[in-house]
Formats: structure tokens, sequence, C-alpha cells
């Protein structure tokens, strides 16, 4: 894949928003490094969302968000960094990781300056691993409109485990079973904070 490139203009551009913080991503003067960052990264997945390799192919560009897989907001020095970057659903990203940080494998203030390790993150890193070896998304088709998913950690991955399991993949796999039959899918929180407190409420009742 042709590395990306930009312009003197484009990367003084970059330099400005991280001097200035985590909140300049939102300004208008990135949208067309974010245009060149996003169809990069959708080539470079195969148009597949980072964590949990859903098809984005065809999806408006709007609900596809590039994804720092260090949040922007704690590690604003990479907020352009290559290997911080990918493209994951809305799902993936907004409404499950967040700043979440606890995918890491040490502190966030005992990380070393080479952050972009594997043996750092729990999950599959989008840019250090290759998901291949560690997590499969099986699809049957039943008809052009009906599918059934599964996924399968691979060779007993721990990484592959820690995707299914902190990105709810399992919510996946029942939601296409439910539209499979047609029935309603099985509704998802979308408020975060409430999600957060009722798997909280899960793991003390099931001590």
């Amino acid at each position: 894949m042709p590395k990306l490139t930009f312009t003197d203009a484009e990367k003084g551009h970059m330099k400005s928003a991280v001097a200035s913080g985590h909140e300049a991503w939102s300004e208008q003067y990135l949208s067309g490094i974010k245009k060149k960052l996003k169809e990069q990264h959708l080539t470079k997945q195969f148009n597949c969302c980072c964590y949990c390799s859903r098809d984005l192919k065809g999806e408006f560009k709007l609900v596809i968000d590039i994804e720092h897989i260090l949040p922007k907001s704690i590690f604003t020095n990479h907020m352009f960094t290559p290997k911080n970057l990918s493209v994951a659903c809305k799902r993936c990203n907004m409404n499950i990781k967040q700043a979440d940080v606890s995918f890491l494998t040490v502190a966030t203030e005992d990380l070393p300056n080479r952050v972009f390790r594997s043996q750092f993150y729990k999950f599959v890193h989008p840019n250090l691993d290759n998901i291949e070896a560690h997590l499969n998304l099986e699809i049957v088709r039943l008809s052009r409109r009906k599918k059934i998913i599964k996924y399968v950690v691979l060779n007993e991955s721990s990484k592959g485990q820690f995707n299914y399991d902190y990105f709810k993949l399992k919510r996946l796999e029942e939601n296409a079973f439910d539209e499979a039959q047609d029935l309603p899918s099985r509704a998802e929180v979308k408020n975060s904070e409430l999600a957060h407190k009722f798997e909280e409420l899960v793991r003390l009742l099931n001590r």
C-alpha cells in the first residue's frame, strides 16, 4: 500500500492541533487530513472495523470513525501517529471503547516511550497484531438479507478472547441470529454510563 503523504501545510496543521490539545481534532482545518486518513485505513482494514471486523463497505462515512487506539484525550502527542490510527464502527469506538485504557497491560504512567509494542495491549492491536491469528469472523448467509455470524477465538488466543469480551461480540452474534429469524434485534444500551453500571451490577450478582 502506498505510504500516505501530506503537504507542508497539512503537516503544519497537525503540529498545531497537537499543540492545541485533543479538542482541536474537531477543527475544520483538519477535515482534508482526516479524509485522507480514513480512506487510507479503510483500504488497509479491507473496509472492516478494526475491532469487530464487521463490513463497513457502503456505510455512510460519518458512521465510520477514525480510531485512536490510545485515546487522543490522554495521548495527545500520538493524535496523528500512524501506528495509533485505524478505522472503527461507532459501536466499538463510541459506545464501548471511548477513552478507556483498561486494555493496556500496564498503567499509563508506566508505559515506556516506545508504546507501540504488542505486549502492552490486551486486545488485538490493529497495527501491531494480525487479527487473523487471534480471532475469526465466520459468516453463513441464509439468503441475500439473512445471515448468522460467529466469532471464533483461534489458538486459545488471550488477545482474541479479550476482543470477544471487551467489544461484546456475543451481542452481535445474538442480534444476527434474531434477525435471521425475523425477530427484533436485542437492544443494546446506547448510554455508555448506564451500560457500565449495568455490567458492574451483573459482576456483583455473579460473585
